[in-house]
């Protein structure tokens, strides 16, 4: 494990270039990079809030489409601060292996990132969105959910039947939220101990009882749940929700029937 100082500033708020308006977190690696045009297209369909992009080890060409339609940043802190199969509890790797398959390892390295991103916002009030996630509507509303004691807003991840779990695809935040830097520094000194951050979240929110303002499904709408045409965020998790992504790319560049919808 790397010397956890070497990245202390990057568990706080940044306080420079700071906006003040409201807008949109992404953050963007060279494994999901191929997902940045679909879900620019569908985001800009109703919207108009600005969009950061936050570099988590993106390709050139993608660094220079981000910078042409938003702001763009480096976060340069190397992946080496996630803990490796190797370095976690045998048991709790079975474990993990046996609910979720093994595909999951190719991931933690940007999700315990996930937490840095947000602190990077220069917003006062952000909506942090995987690239999985299709924005369907004008999302300007849900921004006035985290105005709140906590100054965050989020869904509860109702695949998790054991413990009281939230889903960290959309996260809405005011500036200055404190749970954001809890949730950073434990993604650092935590993350052997958990799948992935939404896991450290979960922990942290649970061990001291908070209570954050829960989103409507319809802004957190999982792809398990089937079609829904209400929904204003779709969200196409996992690596199922990913082929189902590229299916959706391949029949609008190819559309040879009109009736593949979800």
């Amino acid at each position: 494990m790397s010397d956890m100082n070497l990245y202390s500033k990057y568990k706080k708020w940044q306080r420079e270039n700071l906006l003040n308006e409201d807008g949109i977190i992404v953050g963007v690696d060279l494994t999901q990079e191929w997902i940045l045009p679909w879900w620019w297209e569908r985001y800009r369909r109703c919207n108009s809030h600005p969009v950061t992009f936050v570099d988590l080890g993106m390709s050139q060409e993608k660094k220079e489409w981000c910078k042409e339609r938003g702001h763009y940043i480096h976060l340069p802190v190397a992946n080496v601060f996630v803990a490796e199969r190797k370095e976690m509890d045998p048991v709790l790797v079975a474990e993990l292996e046996q609910k979720h398959g093994a595909q999951f390892w190719y991931s933690r390295e940007a999700w315990f990132k996930k937490p840095l991103a947000c602190l990077q916002s220069p917003y006062r009030r952000s909506i942090w969105l995987d690239l999985d996630c299709e924005v369907r509507q004008d999302i300007k509303g849900v921004f006035d959910l985290c105005e709140n004691p906590l100054g965050i807003a989020i869904a509860k991840d109702l695949h998790y039947h054991q413990t009281q779990c939230y889903n960290t695809g959309v996260v809405v935040f005011k500036r200055e939220c404190h749970l954001i830097e809890q949730w950073a520094e434990q993604a650092f000194s935590l993350n052997h101990e958990f799948l992935g951050d939404q896991d450290v979240l979960s922990f942290i929110m649970n061990e001291q009882n908070l209570q954050p303002t829960l989103l409507p499904s319809c802004y957190n709408w999982s792809r398990c749940w089937g079609v829904n045409p209400d929904a204003i965020i779709f969200h196409f998790h996992g690596p199922a929700g990913k082929r189902l992504i590229s299916i959706l790319i391949r029949h609008e560049s190819n559309p040879l029937h009109d009736g593949l919808f979800f």
